[in-house]
């Protein structure tokens, strides 16, 4: 039996379980994404009104079994749940869709992990929305093993060029055209100002936007994410 001793963990997504249990989703430092029921969670959330087992709550977590869903035997708070409201929200829940969808179950992703706790801690305090989403996104693609290169083009080692225009192509990376009026052209020159972190250029916001869509879209497949639906 694997028993795991006070892991400290966020809670990324809930769901009922039997009569007054949860099953609860943690993204964990270091054993990644992990499942564990919480027995009577739910009997105790209506008694109390109060429960700790809410998104964006940080927790140290015990769990056993010799199952992949384990069992919670003891949680505690680790600190205080960020408080996120309006499109922050969203944007937060976003993050939790995403991690639930693609990161595989009990595969370690610390430095990852260190970068969702600074994205809630920077959606709290009212940072940029837009430019905390296309970090996290990065930082998760390159964990993912399928992000592409910002700085040089796709199949060689020859730089990105302001003068050029190039098309992704989601598997190698930024392709030369010699034609910039082909449709889907994107200018060298906004894909630099990605790589340089400029995000008060934006056609660079629009461009890493784009991109990371394009990118986690075969990694997501036909399924809409819920949470892209709460920000329309």
């Amino acid at each position: 039996m694997q028993r795991i001793e006070f892991e400290p963990a966020y809670v990324i997504h809930t769901r009922p379980y039997r009569d007054t249990s949860l099953i609860v989703t943690f993204f964990s430092r270091h054993y990644g994404v992990v499942a564990g029921v919480a027995r009577g969670q739910r009997k105790a959330s209506k008694k109390h009104n109060k429960t700790p087992m809410l998104p964006f709550t940080p927790l140290l977590i015990n769990l056993q079994g010799k199952s992949s869903l384990k069992l919670i035997s003891h949680f505690e708070w680790a600190g205080n749940t960020k408080t996120l409201q309006g499109y922050a929200l969203y944007s937060g829940l976003y993050l939790n869709e995403l991690l639930v969808r693609l990161l595989p179950e009990w595969d370690a992703h610390t430095s990852l992990y260190d970068d969702y706790q600074w994205a809630l801690g920077a959606l709290s305090e009212g940072g940029d929305i837009e430019v905390i989403l296309r970090q996290l996104e990065g930082r998760l693609l390159d964990s993912l093993g399928v992000n592409i290169s910002w700085h040089t083009q796709a199949g060689s080692e020859e730089p990105i060029r302001t003068d050029m225009h190039y098309r992704l192509d989601t598997q190698a990376g930024f392709v030369p055209l010699f034609n910039a009026s082909e449709a889907g052209a994107l200018s060298g020159e906004d894909i630099l100002q990605v790589a340089a972190g400029n995000w008060r250029h934006e056609p660079a916001r629009r461009l890493a936007k784009y991109t990371h869509r394009q990118l986690l879209q075969p990694l997501l497949g036909a399924k809409p994410l819920q949470s892209r639906q709460l920000f329309q």
